[in-house]
């Protein structure tokens, strides 16, 4: 019986084999990408005991599947090029592009996370976030999803070698135009940034725009922002005009409390006493104050018709000084006419003589009628 003699295995030769290194590098991407997802399953266990939001454990999640397609892209691209199957250069552009919609989608994601995670903290009211609510959430989340997508639109570009000047060109043309044309709002768009990142008001603050409009912020657009006045009309301002003027927040500081200065004169002879035991009784009942603050009345000094007074106190609510003066006013006038006192006015004298005083006089008094 004959025996075929068995040929060695060259081993040297096997290992040199192309698709033995193809194969080879895929499965070891592929056990790099799990050692790494666990790695990373790991560190969102450590990261949920340290903290409460969770948003180290969503960002690490999302970090997972486009780390493991890196190495898995990482491979096929190293395997390609020992295969030489297809054209190393659209293989190496195909790869990429998997990569940046891959990155592109992940990084989307992980801003929405930080974005949601910053609205519940300001909603517990964590300092320095008041401007993250409503629209101004809505303006960074549209802004992320363009800056990511021409983001990688030129990266795929750039990949398959395409001609990015001439786009860049028109670009820049397109935005030149655009923005003189649009240098209004353009200015009031940034100003609605500014007010949103610097926070000097925020809405339901009663604000005093340049000492001539009052009243309580309703709502901050982009183009304008809207007041509501006490006569219960709505004034739309432009956010470039809140840049330039000087405001008065007065719902701003630790409280809310405006204070409140109501003056008024009485007749000579009363003491700053007598006027505070007469005025300060029942100012701390009145609607609309703050009966926690304790009412002053200081003497401001005589003038020409008497002693001039002032009575200070606090609102509860700024957005109605007009009613806090009323109720402020009648009180003063219900007290100081109940004592017998009687408020100050300016009177003056005029006195005529010569030759005007004698026509005045003839004209005025009838003189003795003659019998006819």
């Amino acid at each position: 019986m004959l025996q075929r003699p068995v040929e060695e295995l060259d081993l040297d030769k096997l290992l040199a084999s192309p698709e033995l290194q193809a194969a080879g590098g895929l499965i070891l991407a592929l056990l790099i990408g799990y050692a790494i997802s666990t790695a990373l399953a790991g560190a969102l266990a450590r990261a949920a005991a340290r903290r409460h939001d969770g948003l180290d454990d969503h960002l690490l999640a999302l970090m997972r599947r486009p780390v493991w397609t890196t190495v898995v892209v990482v491979a096929l691209e190293w395997a390609g090029d020992r295969l030489h199957l297809v054209d190393q250069a659209t293989l190496d552009a195909a790869l990429g592009t998997v990569l940046v919609v891959v990155w592109a989608a992940a990084l989307v994601r992980a801003a929405d996370e930080v974005l949601l995670a910053l609205v519940q903290r300001a909603r517990m009211g964590q300092a320095g976030l008041g401007f993250m609510h409503g629209r101004a959430t809505m303006l960074v989340h549209f802004l992320v999803r363009v800056v990511v997508l021409l983001t990688g639109l030129y990266l795929v570009m750039v990949l398959w070698g395409l001609d990015v000047r001439a786009w860049q060109v028109s670009a820049g043309v397109a935005g030149a135009v655009l923005g003189f044309a649009a240098q209004d709002s353009l200015g009031n768009l940034i100003s609605a940034v500014l007010l949103y990142g610097d926070a000097p008001l925020r809405i339901g603050d009663t604000i005093v725009v340049d000492g001539r409009l009052r009243g309580r912020v309703t709502d901050i657009g982009w183009r304008s922002t809207r007041v509501l006045t006490n006569d219960g009309v709505e004034v739309n301002l432009p956010n470039a005009l809140l840049g330039t003027q000087r405001i008065v927040n007065e719902s701003a500081g630790p409280n809310e409390a405006v204070r409140l200065v109501c003056e008024f004169t009485v007749e000579f002879g009363r003491t700053p006493e007598e006027l505070r035991a007469i005025v300060l009784p029942g100012v701390a009942g009145l609607p609309e104050l703050r009966p926690d603050l304790p009412a002053e009345l200081q003497f401001r000094g005589p003038t020409e018709a008497g002693l001039r007074f002032a009575l200070l106190v606090h609102l509860a609510d700024p957005a109605r000084r007009t009613q806090g003066l009323d109720v402020a006013n009648s009180h003063i006038l219900r007290s100081l006419r109940a004592a017998g006192v009687a408020l100050a006015y300016s009177s003056h004298a005029v006195h005529v003589g010569g030759p005007l005083a004698d026509r005045l006089r003839a004209a005025l008094v009838p003189g003795p009628k003659t019998m006819s």
